[in-house]
């Protein structure tokens, strides 16, 4: 017999059933052995204390029996627990084998919320949360230089004075990328080294694999020229001999011996396979030859922002006596930044933007989910109420509903990997072309998480969530076994609707307008002609032994190489320029125009440095608005000659005439030849770096009169029938003329889509996921309508017996519809605007709130919802209201 307050009396002493049940039994046996004792004629008191001092230690007999008995009640409700879970595990299965449709549909939208999420995830984690492969990597930093609140590379002369004189970094390093050329197997081919400081090794906190680093000798202007080479490349070219170190490779031209080998760890400059010493190509005096870039590590106790405003400071005084008219040029100040922010750029937005948008298919995906699952509970009331009058729980009405949501999750969750599995590699790919520093997708502890409480996420929306809803459902109607109507949750749906068509709304303004950015960008004209045009880039050496370095040698190469290229079939003309368009290559500088303020001490005519072959515009397609065009005749023996473009007359000249004013553009090369040169010509802008650039004022010459001054110049032609072939043949025509010389080429096109592939892309994914939330979307809206005139059939019935016309009956049941329709679309816009502010930066040209944009969405969305209603309208005015009034 349970005593009152029992409960309250093991709360207070803190003893539980199975120790009081314990306690009882071992009183019962000492009172039993007591009597035995009395009735001997052993006196009572005596009787009791033999049969105590006889049974042992009675506490420790009470605490053994207590626990047995509690592990037995453990394992009887395990075993009782896993019978139940086992047997609605059967029942979910016979369900799910009869109604295939509803679960097949079921799991594919687990399958697309879990895969979905999973992937995006799976690069968020990658480029936001996993460790970069460097000791402490929290302390490394980029360093650039600023001037009025831009950014700038940094001047070597002045990563010299930081290194000598600033306290809060324990090394700073130069770096840049660079394409060397290097022998492999005999055969040349373009490897992309790092050029770094000496203290590099220092900055990111990795020893070599093998061999050692640079010496400090050896990191000096004319030094022997060193390397150290990458892991792969010592795998790749030398089988990971130890008889690598101290070999001989020949860079660029050059003979240089190999030092040591770095782990494929070291990944920085993004992709490097090898590493030279920077000082070896660096002593510029000069504060305004901004060709660097930094990184460091941080001194103990230093942080970005304090490091921010000590480098400003000493950079504003290193810089206090530099001459007036370098002034423009010349940093203000300096910006700490994370390594992990420098690499990821501007992609920290598109991540954020695309972890969103897939954050809203999830939610549309759970919201039909939860749809399905709500009409087959309502389906199933008669069922779910007789066995809640029959003694089930609530408790095992969630068990029940739960086993199914865990079938459906189980099935929706390894499609979804599955899929997400097939395509890694495609993904690390695509990802790895807007971040490269991103070189694999692992599994580890956060993307378990995340997939946990996505599988946890679908459990409540479909199981949980009905099961709680049935069971109300169930306490309030009761028991009618002679009803066979649906009483569902109608409103209840509706909102779910509405939230469904909330987030696809955002997510149709969000892939509108970065797709209508993408069409305007493309729409802008570049000012050349990319279409039926190829690209060979010619990468001379230009060390102190080659016979390149000598002006003349220079020209003649290009004349022959160029006479050679011009003779290939298909091909009909060829030019060559230092500067492609959509190239990585623009160099620009200070000009000086006579008579203007730039010739007297002022500000210097910021422009372009271009070096062309006579032919040029015309082969591109540039239009010549002015003057001419270089000629054959214009040699180093003759006068400089240069042509301008139409901005530089513009900016510079406030719109006056440029024929005939007189241009020197020193600095631009190692000739010292500064002459002054007359403009000749005016050409159209040229969109230089992609169709979202803005042209820049710009200064060509000839390339015959300033033949040296860079290493690497690149062929253009004009082959509009056959590019693929003219490409074959430029390879041929290069090999026989240089064999050291690597083959680079491809269409212009590519190029092209290289510069756009980054919005494409935005627009592309974003895309997807909004027609996908589209079909989702309208997916719901037939279920709910669907659902509706099942639930109303015998009220549809009965106003169609009453007169209703056809088009009444029909709005009836598209009303449910469109509530939600309008509802959700006045939520989405108000959601919109805060996605359009996070996009408003991969806007080219284009307002966050066009009205074209969200007119389309809306429109769309009323479409798909007109489409969706059509199937249930139908079956609305094809109701029998004979047959509807004796449903009831």
């Amino acid at each position: 017999m349970r005593l009152p307050g029992a409960g309250i009396f093991r709360l207070a002493t803190g003893r539980n059933r199975a120790e009081l049940d314990a306690e009882a039994e071992v009183a019962l046996h000492l009172a039993l052995a007591e009597e035995e004792l009395i009735a001997e004629g052993v006196p009572p008191a005596e009787a009791r204390r033999r049969a105590q001092a006889a049974f042992g230690d009675r506490a420790g007999v009470v605490a053994a029996l207590a626990g047995s008995d509690r592990a037995l009640h453990r394992t009887r409700r395990r075993t009782e627990s896993w019978s139940k879970w086992r047997s609605d595990f059967r029942l979910a299965v016979r369900g799910f084998r009869r109604d295939r449709w509803f679960a097949a549909t079921a799991v594919a939208l687990v399958a697309l919320a879990i895969g979905a999420n999973t992937a995006v995830f799976s690069v968020v984690n990658a480029a936001l949360f996993q460790r970069l492969p460097y000791p402490a990597s929290d302390r490394i930093v980029t360093v650039l230089e600023t001037r009025a609140g831009g950014r700038m590379s940094v001047a070597g002369q002045n990563l010299r004075d930081w290194q000598r004189i600033s306290r809060d970094f324990s090394a700073l390093s130069a770096y840049r990328e660079w394409p060397a050329t290097v022998l492999v197997n005999g055969s040349p081919a373009i490897i992309r080294a790092g050029l770094v400081s000496g203290s590099f090794a220092r900055v990111i906190g990795i020893e070599p694999l093998a061999g050692r680093w640079f010496a400090a000798e050896e990191a000096r202007l004319g030094a022997a020229p060193m390397v150290v080479i990458g892991e792969r490349y010592w795998r790749d070219h030398f089988g990971r001999e130890v008889n690598a170190i101290g070999s001989s490779i020949r860079i660029d031209g050059v003979a240089t011996t190999v030092v040591g080998v770095m782990p494929d760890r070291v990944d920085f400059p993004v992709g490097a396979d090898l590493w030279i010493p920077a000082e070896l190509f660096d002593d510029n005096p000069s504060r305004t030859a901004h060709n660097w870039h930094v990184v460091g590590r941080l001194a103990p106790g230093v942080d970005a922002a304090s490091a921010t405003r000590s480098l400003s400071l000493l950079t504003r005084q290193l810089l206090a006596g530099e001459p007036a008219g370098d002034r423009q040029w010349l940093a203000d100040g300096a910006l700490v930044t994370p390594l992990r922010e420098t690499l990821l750029g501007q992609s920290t937005r598109l991540l954020g933007v695309l972890q969103g948008a897939v954050g809203l298919l999830l939610l549309i995906a759970l919201v039909n989910l939860a749809a399905l699952m709500l009409a087959r509970a309502a389906r199933r009331q008669p069922e779910v109420t007789m066995v809640m009058a029959l003694g089930a729980s609530r408790r095992d009405l969630l068990r029940r509903f739960a086993a199914e949501s865990l079938l459906l999750a189980g099935a929706g969750a390894a499609a979804g990997l599955g899929v997400w599995l097939i395509g890694r590699p495609s993904l690390v790919v695509l990802v790895g072309r807007q971040l490269p520093f991103v070189r694999g997708l692992a599994i580890d502890g956060r993307m378990v998480a995340a997939i946990v409480a996505l599988v946890l996420m679908v459990v409540f929306t479909g199981g949980v969530f009905p099961a709680l809803w049935a069971a109300r459902a169930a306490d309030r109607g009761g028991i009618r076994a002679d009803s066979v109507r649906v009483i569902g949750p109608g409103r209840l749906m509706q909102w779910l609707v509405g939230v469904e068509v909330t987030a696809t709304f955002t997510l149709l303004v969000g892939a509108g307008l970065l797709g209508r950015s993408l069409q305007r960008m493309l729409e802008q004209p570049l000012g050349f002609t990319a279409d039926d045009r190829v690209a060979m880039a010619v990468t001379l050496p230009t060390d102190d032994g080659s016979a390149y370095r000598n002006p003349g040698r220079h020209i003649a190469f290009f004349d022959q190489l160029l006479a050679d290229v011009a003779r290939l079939p298909g091909l009909r003309s060829v030019v060559v320029t230092t500067a492609p368009p959509l190239g990585d290559f623009n160099p620009d500088g200070s000009a000086r125009i006579q008579g203007e303020p730039s010739d007297a001490g002022g500000p210097a005519a910021r422009s372009d440095f271009r070096v062309v072959s006579p032919g040029f515009f015309d082969a591109l397609g540039i239009p010549l608005r002015k003057g001419r065009d270089f000629a054959v005749s214009d040699g180093p023996a003759t006068p400089y000659v240069v042509v301008v473009n139409e901005a530089f007359g513009r900016v510079h000249l406030h719109g006056a005439d440029p024929i005939g004013r007189q241009v020197r553009f020193p600095g631009m090369d190692n000739t010292g030849d500064d002459r002054w040169a007359t403009v000749v010509g005016v050409v159209g802008d040229v969109r230089q770096n992609g169709p979202s650039d803005q042209p820049e004022p710009a200064v060509y010459y000839s390339y015959r009169q300033r033949p040296q001054t860079f290493r690497r110049m690149t062929l253009i032609g004009f082959a509009p029938t056959s590019g693929r072939l003219v490409l074959d043949g430029m390879k041929a025509t290069l090999a026989r003329a240089e064999p050291t010389v690597p083959f680079v080429g491809a269409p212009l096109t590519s190029a092209l889509d290289d510069v756009v592939a980054a919005p494409r892309t935005r627009a592309l994914v974003l895309g997807v996921f909004a027609a996908a939330a589209l079909a989702l979307a309208g997916f719901g809206l037939f279920g709910v309508v669907g659902f509706v005139v099942l639930r109303r059939t015998r009220e549809l019935g009965v106003r169609k017996a009453l007169g209703a016309r056809a088009g009444a009956v029909a709005a009836t049941a598209m009303g449910h519809a469109g509530r939600p329709v309008v509802a959700g679309i006045v939520a989405g816009a108000v959601l919109s605007l805060g996605l359009a502010r996070l996009i408003r930066g991969y806007l080219y040209q284009l307002s966050p709130a066009d009205p074209a944009v969200w007119m389309a969405a809306g429109g769309a969305i009323v479409v798909v919802a007109g489409i969706a209603c059509i199937g249930p309208v139908r079956r609305a005015l094809g109701i029998d209201p004979a047959i509807a009034l004796r449903t009831d």
